[in-house]
């Protein structure tokens, strides 16, 4: 992998480890990025739950007025009713975040 790719991947992964929303539900297990497709997988222990529940979030970068943002376009879930529960949420918006201190920094050298 290129440095450029690595750059993006420890990004995106930074993101995703410190986001409220994904703490409030449950401990990530398991994390593999694939910035080339745009993908993150996700394993997440989620509250109450005996074993890690597979997640997969596709997203892309936007930047505007100097601020780089981290797009999810779509989630889905192993899990048939969290994957139904998703797509009704999401099928006609998408997630925006802006990617703060380290994370956007490199996202604004690389993208």
């Amino acid at each position: 992998m290129s440095l450029l790719g690595n750059l993006r991947d420890k990004a995106v992964e930074a993101f995703v480890r410190n986001h409220e929303m994904v703490k409030r539900f449950g401990e990530i297990q398991t994390l593999s990025i694939d910035s080339a497709n745009g993908t993150a997988d996700v394993s997440i222990l989620l509250h109450g739950e005996a074993s890690p529940i597979k997640f997969r979030g596709y997203y892309s970068f936007d930047t505007e007025d100097s601020t780089t943002y981290i797009v999810i376009k779509k989630i889905t879930c192993e899990r048939r009713w969290i994957d139904e529960g998703l797509d009704m949420w999401l099928s006609s918006s998408t997630l925006r975040f802006p990617l703060p201190g380290l994370a956007g920094g490199i996202a604004k050298i690389v993208f």
